[in-house]
């Protein structure tokens, strides 16, 4: 295979799209070279995009293969959106003149999701330089709308319309953070006393900001900020660190069913909030996916104490949210990969699921730049591996 790259976009950065290469003859000559150009094949249910923070560039995959179709060219610590009509990808990201010092660039850049050509560059005012949170930038349900979570003055949210593709207001939601997006023009912030800011951009660009009664304990028992939110209909899941589940449905009146425990669901006593309370425990990067047709939500698990919820899973508990029950545990062989601290091999710390009704993927991902796999989510059978992958986030279509 050879790189096809198009749309130059900073010094070494480029879009690239995975091609034959050159025939070779009988007698191992090379044949004729032949001009050509590669496009992507329309967005499926197996194609999974994966980051790392350290990464210049959003990887595609295949993973009924498990190999690169192509790869996007992002700047720092970027976040990668999907136009709900699968036309275009979107990239948040941050780049200086002088690679790491210079004047400063934030913006949103659009690309062709078939030929991968850039589109448009819209400048930001600003974006927040956080790696890895998914919901820092986030489209609206029928993608006329593009939100980036920035801190300019204060915790705010730009949003932009797509169809004049520019800047269309900020939002100041001072106490909040984070973009969970539905219908045309609302979204939800996380907010430090525990409620729920809800926004309404409005059609003339004039916002409102309401908030719900707060529902957890953003002090002794956080969200996780990659929670889950289906744009279309606004029904969203939070994962607490203690491995609490909130279903809500987003609204002007947000409406939050009362919390269950996972570990109870498993036959355990809840975990707690002591320091030294050994317990099993969410944790890692991107450490739980939904999947929405079957209502299951796969997590990945250790046994720790209280603040672990970054340390990766040993193993998959796959859980029937409609009944609040588990399903299975699927356990996780470490990941060999050598010249690791104290020869520890790393775990599993982000975790995607394909989002077709008939045979779902999972995606297993370490950011150590090894091991990862595709695995069947009913079965918990590995199928393959991931070619060349790691990273930090993991993002799939039909989110």
């Amino acid at each position: 295979m050879i790189k096809i790259c198009k749309g130059l976009v900073a010094a070494g950065s480029m879009a690239c799209v995975l091609a034959a290469a050159s025939p070779v003859l009988a007698n191992g000559a090379p044949g004729t070279d032949v001009s050509d150009v590669a496009t992507l094949k329309p967005n499926g249910p197996h194609r999974v995009f994966i980051a790392g923070f350290r990464t210049p560039y959003f990887g595609i995959y295949d993973a009924d293969s498990g190999k690169m179709e192509g790869s996007i060219p992002a700047g720092y610590v970027a976040n990668l959106a999907i136009a709900p009509d699968n036309r275009n990808f979107l990239v948040s990201e941050t780049y200086w003149t002088h690679g790491s010092r210079g004047q400063r660039q934030d913006l949103v850049s659009i690309w062709d999701a078939k030929t991968l050509n850039l589109v448009k560059e819209i400048p930001l005012p600003g974006r927040a330089l956080v790696g890895g949170k998914l919901h820092n930038f986030q489209l609206s349900a029928d993608g006329s709308k593009a939100y980036v979570y920035i801190m300019l003055p204060t915790s705010s949210v730009v949003w932009l319309d797509l169809k004049k593709q520019a800047v269309g207001g900020t939002v100041e939601i001072p106490g909040c953070a984070l973009i969970f997006p539905w219908a045309a023009s609302n979204f939800a912030s996380l907010c430090a006393d525990g409620s729920l800011a809800m926004v309404d951009v409005g059609s003339a660009g004039h916002a409102t900001v309401t908030h719900s009664k707060p529902f957890f304990d953003g002090t002794h028992d956080p969200i996780y900020e990659n929670s889950f939110i289906d744009p279309s209909t606004g029904k969203a899941l939070f994962l607490s660190y203690t491995g609490l589940v909130y279903a809500a449905k987003l609204g002007p009146g947000a409406a939050i069913d009362k919390p269950w425990s996972i570990q109870q669901a498993a036959g355990f006593s809840p975990a707690g909030t002591g320091v030294q309370e050994l317990a099993w425990r969410p944790g890692g990067d991107q450490p739980a996916a939904y999947h929405k047709a079957s209502g299951r939500l796969f997590v990945l698990m250790h046994m720790g104490t209280y603040w672990t919820h970054m340390q990766g899973g040993t193993e998959v508990w796959v859980l029937d949210t409609h009944t609040q029950k588990l399903l299975k545990r699927i356990p996780l062989q470490p990941i060999p990969t050598s010249g690791l601290a104290n020869d520890r091999p790393p775990l599993y710390a982000t975790i995607g699921v394909s989002q077709d009704s008939d045979k779902p993927l999972l995606y297993l991902v370490n950011d150590e730049g090894g091991g990862d796999v595709v695995m069947d989510a009913g079965s918990g059978e590995i199928l393959r591996k991931i070619e060349s992958a790691g990273g930090e986030s993991v993002l799939v279509t039909g989110n």
